[in-house]
């Protein structure tokens, strides 16, 4: 007599692993421009261009269920300040280094729907020029103002439209983020001016953005998208809160493989002033990205 056994379900066919090489270029025109007759030079004054990056990015999904996927991300970012004007300097930021790590649950059950529940770091771990709200400063001194944004969050997006070979041409996306802080400021925190310190607050970030592919090539994918970004300093008052636009396009190589290249503009919103008119905190990075997704059973 024999006996039917189940196939062995091999648990690392549910976990699908993302590796993304990226290049971030300075597209700020006046990121290292002299200081302004009349002012002090504040920050980043050496006389040589602001470095272009190359980082890697990288992530995890483990399908827990048909609709159901826990996921981690670790992201970096660098960037470089336009020079910014206030009274008396000029400040350059010289090459600023932020990362952040999200851990968390998706749920795409509903069609054209995902929802989502996470964990967030944000952490700015290097700016050139001179401590600006990093974690630490000289001799691994901890910041009282450093950007150091730990909390929670739940959101969800709608994708809809006609499909290319990245989804839906439209998506559109809001989160509520939940920062848990102390109920006095940190000694030492600096409140610009913002007003009284606040403890715990929420932020609302929400995005929107559209896919067109090309007429003749279905996998060359022109992007473009809009976000209203926030974050929240260590000892900050006010949620800082940010236009962000960008554009470029995506080659779909294979199921596995894509490369892209984005345009990224970046500009404080007024809704939340942290440096005096008419100037303004704002950025423009280029980013060209190498995304691999793999699934672990593809390893033994």
């Amino acid at each position: 007599m024999s006996v039917s056994l189940p196939a062995y379900a091999d648990p690392l066919k549910n976990v699908t692993f993302e590796v993304d090489p990226t290049f971030f270029g300075n597209g700020t025109s006046d990121a290292q421009a002299p200081a302004a007759p009349g002012t002090v030079p504040v920050g980043y004054t050496q006389d040589h261009p602001v470095t272009n990056t190359f980082r890697i990015n990288y992530g995890a999904k483990v399908q827990l269920g048909p609709s159901l996927s826990f996921n981690y991300t670790h992201a970096s970012f660098d960037f470089a300040l336009g020079r910014i004007f206030q009274p008396g300097v000029s400040l350059e930021t010289g090459l600023i280094d932020d990362r952040t790590d999200t851990a968390g649950f998706e749920y795409s059950g509903v069609p054209f729907v995902k929802a989502r529940a996470y964990y967030f770091d944000h952490e700015r771990t290097d700016v050139t020029g001179f401590c600006l709200d990093q974690t630490t400063c000289a001799g691994q001194k901890p910041d009282p103002d450093a950007i150091d944004e730990h909390g929670y969050g739940v959101g969800a997006s709608y994708s809809f439209g006609p499909r290319s070979a990245i989804g839906p041409i439209f998506t559109i996306g809001a989160d509520a983020k939940y920062v848990p802080r102390t109920a006095t400021a940190p000694a030492g925190a600096a409140l610009e001016g913002l007003g009284a310190y606040t403890g715990s607050q929420f932020e609302y970030p929400y995005s929107f953005g559209v896919k067109v592919p090309t007429h003749h090539d279905p996998s060359l994918i022109w992007i473009a998208a809009y976000e209203r970004a926030t974050a929240l300093f260590r000892g900050e008052s006010t949620i800082e809160q940010y236009n962000s636009t960008s554009f470029g396009v995506v080659k779909v190589l294979s199921k596995q493989l894509s490369i892209s290249a984005v345009d990224l503009n970046f500009k404080g919103c007024r809704c939340s002033d942290t440096v005096l008119p008419p100037d303004n905190i704002r950025f423009d990075e280029i980013l060209v990205t190498l995304s691999y997704k793999f699934n672990a059973a593809q390893l033994h």
